[in-house]
């Protein structure tokens, strides 16, 4: 049988849209079997550079405005409080009425003493007027030599009771006027403990008198830093009131021994400020600027350090690489957000945040290397 004159036609059409296909599939499964890389992620971290020349660290320690010459004030006498006339905070000048007690006894002892008084009184006149009439005898030979000194003695002794009446008649005196307190001097009221209607013994305190021309901060101090708060030559004070201004201040005095509880030296600092200017019992802030050697420690910020099983690390980003290395540090001191640590060299760059998302050897991208 003749073939198909058409077939013939059809068959190289054919392969050649098998070769193209073919060509096809084999780029499409390579495709499939190299896939593209992913890219490697760069973490964006905020970071600085450990400047040199940091030779300031800043110390702050919590304190109170107090007085540098404070009187407590109490009565010489015991007695029932009847009368308070000042309160905490009240300004007085000297001689102020403050407190008075329950007077009416030491008025009764008064008076009993000035009764006893005249009746010595009165019988020393009259053993005066007797001995004057002895001796006019005893020139007349009326009386015995003995007799007339019996009488001048018995007159001795009257006139000696005069005295001891004066004295007792004194005392008195002076007792009842201790029933009331006045101020010694001027000053503010800082305390008050004596209410009415309570009875006070001698010498027990109801009353606080400071001098405000003498401020001075109460602060406690580590045993560490005693010497270096003595040396130090800038100190400043703010008021937790007022954190804006600054009022210089000096050390005036260290406590010879420490707390027995807390181990810390009590330390009073005098402060420079206008007089009204600052009140007894405000919470202020001592702040102590301190030289550090730049190549001993270097201040870096508390968010770049992150605390690693029994000690702490920051962040170090080498700049070659831009990759970053756990540095271990040890942290000298505390002051605020900033941190004193020993382990970094000036001019290396350290993370400031986000230091507990990022991984050994990770690569990073500065966003913001603000100066130190």
């Amino acid at each position: 049988m003749p073939s198909d004159p058409r077939a013939g036609a059809q068959q190289p059409a054919c392969r050649a849209w098998q070769g193209g296909a073919a060509a096809m599939l084999a780029l499409a499964l390579a495709a499939c079997g190299e896939p593209e890389p992913t890219p490697v992620e760069v973490r964006p971290v905020a970071a600085m550079t450990v400047q040199t020349g940091q030779r300031e660290a800043e110390l702050t320690y919590p304190g109170e405005l107090r007085s540098g010459y404070e009187s407590a004030l109490s009565f010489q006498v015991a007695g029932r409080i009847v009368e308070r006339a000042v309160s905490t905070g009240d300004t007085v000048k000297r001689g102020h009425l403050l407190y008075r007690i329950d007077a009416l006894d030491y008025q009764r002892n008064l008076d009993s003493s000035t009764a006893q008084r005249q009746a010595a009184a009165s019988a020393a006149q009259t053993q005066n007027a007797n001995l004057a009439r002895n001796r006019a005898l005893l020139a007349e030979g009326f009386i015995s030599q003995a007799e007339f000194d019996q009488q001048r003695a018995s007159t001795d002794q009257a006139r000696s009771q005069v005295q001891v009446a004066d004295a007792q008649r004194a005392t008195a005196a002076t007792q009842l006027g201790r029933t009331t307190l006045t101020a010694p001097r001027g000053g503010v009221i800082t305390q008050t403990t004596g209410e009415v209607g309570q009875v006070v013994s001698a010498g027990q305190s109801v009353l606080t008198l400071a001098d405000p021309s003498r401020p001075e901060v109460s602060i406690a101090v580590a045993e560490g830093d005693v010497a270096t708060l003595s040396r130090t030559q800038e100190i400043y004070v703010t008021m937790w009131s007022r954190p804006d201004k600054r009022y210089a201040a000096r050390v005036r005095s260290v406590a010879g021994a420490a707390d027995p509880a807390t181990r810390t030296f009590a330390v009073r600092l005098a402060v420079s400020a206008p007089p009204g200017e600052l009140r007894f019992g405000e919470t202020a802030q001592v702040h102590v600027t301190r030289d550090v050697p730049a190549t001993d420690a270097l201040t870096v910020p508390l968010t770049a350090v992150r605390g690693e099983g029994k000690g702490t690390m920051v962040w170090v980003i080498d700049r070659a690489s831009m990759t970053a290395r756990k540095r271990p540090v040890r942290i000298v001191s505390a002051s605020g957000n900033q941190l004193l640590v020993r382990g970094l060299r000036p001019g290396e760059t350290i993370v400031t945040a986000g230091v507990h998302l990022l991984r050994e050897g990770e690569k990073v991208r500065i966003a913001e290397v603000p100066k130190a």
